[in-house]
């Protein structure tokens, strides 16, 4: 019911915003509309009292100035929350049953025993992911690994502003682009410019704040603050781009294929191709694509963004996608000795480092094959492997000293 409630006010506000735009009859079919920090007020503003607006927010690689700000389509109020970044520290308490995370710009997620932890198509237990994470921010320089947390908003509907994400599930994610946040919120989050933590000092040009997950993040004239028009509700999509799906038409126009999925996501002159954040890696046209597709040997593209149902069964139509070239990074060699710590099955520490085993590790003693079942903790052993993205170490020996 809280989400029929919300629907009148806020599209009305947005529709009156789409009718005055005038200006450009003769364009193909937008999705949004850009608005003021005044419009994000009036639409929080007019929300009944159990309501809520669900808010996208797309961060740079350092600072606290959205690059974008979007308020979503009412129906989406019900799906889960997200935070998207890197994680810059854990915290466990004494009973070692709770932990809290500090994700980069500032943003706070917690966890306990009953969150669903995941790396990769990998599930992972309470005590695994901490060690997971520790071993990397243990390493020198820090390793801080990409991190998705997630929460379905029913209990409460709307987080505190000051309140961290109390996240349902974790996945530690092959990279990420920027800090990213999917969320619910009214009007307790808005600061106005010159209030409390929402300072000049942020920006020259400020023009408000949005404080969420502990974080107060500013809005100011180089921030995209839009509306989804009413009735539009995006689909999240994200993987590799299937290099002979691509059709490219013009650096604009074309359309691809997700490795291992049918969907086809179409790209038009309406879909918004992001290329701000100043990365190195991030691609940025359809042109860009092709060609690091056609280079020999092919490159690997991420392709994540959003988009509606297409014309055609099958298709989704983007409304904005991010193409990032995925490196594929030569992983380095270590070779350490320490005492192993805790044996969790196919993972085991030794000197506080995470060691992964698989098929192919070969695990010895004196030249004779052992297997994991013949190691303990307390055990000294030799570790030679690869050092993996996410700072633990693939092992492919270990031997068993005497």
């Amino acid at each position: 019911m809280r989400r029929l409630s919300v629907l009148p006010a806020f599209a009305g506000v947005v529709l009156g915003l789409a009718c005055n735009d005038v200006t450009h009859p003769s364009n193909p079919a937008q999705f949004s509309k850009q608005i003021a920090f005044t419009d994000l007020q009036a639409i929080l503003g007019q929300l009944p009292a159990n309501g809520a607006a669900r808010v996208k927010i797309e961060l740079p690689m350092s600072g606290v100035i959205a690059r974008e700000v979007k308020v979503k389509d009412p129906e989406e109020v019900n799906e889960n929350e997200r935070v998207e970044s890197r994680i810059t520290g854990l915290v466990v308490n004494t009973a070692g049953d709770q932990g809290t995370l500090t994700l980069e710009p500032g943003l706070h997620v917690t966890f306990t025993a009953d969150t669903k932890f995941e790396a990769g198509e990998a599930a992972l237990t309470f005590q695994q992911f901490v060690d997971r994470v520790n071993a990397a921010l243990a390493q020198n320089p820090k390793v801080l690994l990409p991190l998705e947390a997630k929460r379905a908003p029913t209990s409460p509907l709307v987080l505190g502003p000051s309140d961290p994400l109390p996240a349902a599930k974790l996945e530690l994610a092959a990279g990420v682009g920027g800090p990213e946040i999917e969320i619910n919120i009214t009007s307790a989050n808005l600061i106005a410019a010159g209030s409390g933590d929402c300072q000049a000092s942020l920006s020259s040009s400020l023009k408000g704040c949005v404080k969420v997950v502990g974080l107060t993040i500013g809005i100011d004239a180089t921030t995209e603050l839009e509306a989804m028009l009413p009735g539009v509700v995006e689909t999240r999509f994200e993987g590799l781009v299937d290099c002979p799906t691509l059709n490219v038409t013009s650096a604009h126009e074309g359309s691809f294929a997700l490795v291992g999925q049918n969907t086809r996501i179409e790209i038009s002159v309406a879909t918004k191709i992001e290329s701000e954040s100043g990365e190195d890696e991030q691609l940025a046209d359809l042109n860009a694509v092709k060609a690091a597709c056609s280079a020999s040997p092919p490159q690997n593209v991420r392709a994540e963004g959003e988009g509606v149902p297409g014309m055609t069964a099958g298709t989704l139509q983007a409304t904005e996608v991010e193409f990032e070239l995925e490196e594929q990074a030569q992983a380095a060699e270590v070779e350490f000795t320490g005492a192993i710590g805790a044996i969790n099955p196919p993972m085991l520490t030794v000197g506080g480092r995470t060691v992964v085993t698989d098929a192919a590790t070969e695990i010895e003693r004196d030249g004779m094959r052992l297997g994991l079942v013949d190691l303990h903790v307390g055990d000294t052993v030799d570790v030679k492997g690869t050092l993996q993205s996410d700072g633990s170490v693939l092992a492919r020996e270990i031997r068993l000293k005497s």
